[in-house]
């Protein structure tokens, strides 16, 4: 039906999949049928190391036909995607690899699997995201307010990414708004289980308060802010937890930064988003209007396998 090729490798075969559910196949054709500006007929020449794309191809003249005139399509991914998109669609064909048979042209070529799914993911965009230095302030640059106006003084430096911000990965598919949170947007995972500190790691929280939220999180794989994560646990996001106290409405909220400076969040079932209660752009979460979120716990930092381990 449609042969997958991921071009991830520089010296091995490439991992092959032969998709055949008809369905399947015919959905993801409309799908690429409605962002062929994503595509290029051939591979780019100055391609490096690392995932760069995926080819499909028709292995049959019924799906030829409606595939088009192109013998085959190369979607790029990383550096060199044409569009938010790309990771999306990227994902989606790595989806359908899992599914699909192994290809019987290349019998050296590795079949894509969950540890190979892995290594993939988190790449797709990583290009798009930017590594900066996250420092503590001195006194003359930065005071944060916490009873009793605390100022940080400690001289410590973490290595963290900022993703670029894409709210249509997580808001153009009702399915994902719905059944993704403040959790999965801060993790940048999409679980599609409405995911919960502590679940992941087999101890979710007992109660919506800054110790109990903490705990859960950190059992998730979270650290502390300016508690370093290596660099074998890129992409390593800087996070904000806020709570809404009781009696009566209590919950948890996550923010997470984003390459622009300013800050995204997703609340509950709704729509991704970068603007408060009050349609400003969130610029520093601790004074944004957060309606009845008005405790802030602290800065937090996420890291691959917490955001795997979510769920």
């Amino acid at each position: 039906m449609l042969r997958v090729t991921a071009d991830i490798f520089s010296g091995r075969p490439d991992p092959v999949s032969d998709v055949i559910d008809e369905n399947e196949v015919r959905a993801l054709l409309r799908e690429v049928d409605g962002n062929r500006h994503l595509f290029l007929d051939d591979a780019p020449a100055e391609g490096g190391l690392g995932v760069r794309g995926f080819w499909i191809e028709p292995i049959n003249d019924e799906v030829g036909n409606d595939f088009g005139p192109e013998p085959r399509l190369y979607l790029p991914v990383g550096a060199q995607a044409r569009g938010t998109r790309a990771a999306e669609l990227g994902e989606r064909l790595i989806t359908l690899m899992e599914r699909g048979e192994p290809s019987a042209t290349d019998e050296a070529a590795r079949p894509l699997d969950a540890s190979l799914r892995t290594l993939l993911i988190p790449q797709l965009a990583a290009p798009a995201r930017l590594t900066v230095t996250d420092r503590t302030a001195s006194a003359e640059t930065e005071q944060r307010t916490e009873q009793g106006a605390e100022q940080e003084t400690a001289e410590v430096t973490c290595t963290i990414e900022l993703g670029t911000f894409n709210p249509d990965f997580w808001n153009n598919d009702s399915t994902v708004r719905l059944n993704n949170n403040c959790y999965n947007y801060a993790s940048n995972w999409r679980t599609n289980t409405f995911a919960q500190p502590g679940r992941g790691c087999g101890s979710m929280y007992k109660s919506i308060t800054t110790a109990e939220m903490t705990r859960a999180s950190l059992c998730d794989g979270m650290h502390h802010r300016f508690d370093c994560f290596p660099d074998a646990e890129k992409p390593r996001y800087l996070v904000a937890l806020v709570i809404a106290p009781g009696p009566g409405f209590v919950d948890f909220h996550w923010y997470r930064k984003q390459q622009e400076g300013f800050w995204g969040h997703k609340p509950g079932g709704t729509a991704a988003r970068n603007t408060d209660n009050s349609g400003n752009v969130i610029y520093n979460p601790e004074t944004a209007n957060r309606g009845p979120y008005t405790v802030f716990c602290g800065y937090f930092y996420g890291c691959n396998s917490q955001r795997q381990r979510i769920r």
